[in-house]
């Protein structure tokens, strides 16, 4: 079972203890950190020191209220889950409108409080699996960012990788892409086996070279129906044939 952090925020040291007592019989739950107003917790968020899964605040703090320090909490961490527990009712519909989890007016109940965290970790479950489920999808996908462009490159259809000037440039069948991304930060992004650095120019796809062409010291490799030829350096060649076969 995933183990979740929880920050208490709590003016009240009663308040703070009966929370920490609930908490504990969830055995997948750390209290990571109490504050005592919403100064403290803008402050312990702000350092982004420890890692925060959900936060427990109370409205009625002193210095900064809940609602505004959660507020100002959001702009370090935007997804930073978070339940409000008051003694006022008057703020809900505030703290529902900043999407808050839920809602909980002391005196707190056990079985309440309970119900409110639970709805909190299964909307992080769902948020995790949401993203598992998209990098799986990218797998097979180079990412690249170009401007106010986002492109998704299968990576099948990447013949090869060049670093021209300042530029990089990503060669596949049809297109080109350009960026000023370096060659070692795409090839950190392509898991492939079938990409190989072949030059210190040039990351090549080994599954669509077609044939090597040797022109004195140097090498080419030459891909169907392109072309565009990459380099492989006199050092790298005999590993790239090995790999070929």
């Amino acid at each position: 079972m995933n183990k979740y952090n929880i920050v208490i925020a709590d003016d009240n040291e009663d308040s703070r203890e009966i929370l920490t007592s609930f908490l504990s019989y969830m055995p997948y739950i750390k209290v990571v950190s109490q504050v005592k107003d919403g100064k403290e917790l803008l402050e312990l968020v702000s350092k982004q020191e420890i890692e925060i899964d959900l936060v427990l605040a109370d409205i009625g703090m002193p210095n900064l209220n809940g609602i505004e320090a959660i507020k100002l909490c959001t702009k370090f961490i935007p997804n930073l889950k978070f339940i409000f527990i008051t003694g006022y009712n008057e703020y809900a519909v505030e703290a529902f409108n900043i999407s808050a989890i839920d809602y909980v007016v002391k005196p707190i109940e056990q079985q309440r409080l309970f119900e409110a965290i639970q709805k909190a970790f299964n909307l992080i479950n769902l948020e995790n699996d949401c993203k598992k489920k998209e990098l799986k999808q990218n797998q097979n996908k180079l990412i690249l960012r170009n401007g106010r462009s986002t492109f998704y490159i299968p990576t099948n259809a990447i013949y090869f990788i060049e670093k021209s000037g300042k530029e990089t440039v990503i060669h596949t069948k049809n297109e080109t892409y350009t960026t000023l991304e370096s060659l070692k930060a795409l090839s950190e992004n392509i898991s492939h086996p079938a990409f190989f650095q072949t030059h210190r120019s040039y990351i090549v796809n080994l599954n669509h070279i077609r044939c090597v062409e040797t022109i004195g010291k140097t090498y080419l490799a030459h891909f169907d129906n392109y072309t565009e030829t990459a380099h492989i350096s006199k050092l790298k060649i005999s590993e790239v044939q090995k790999l070929i076969k």
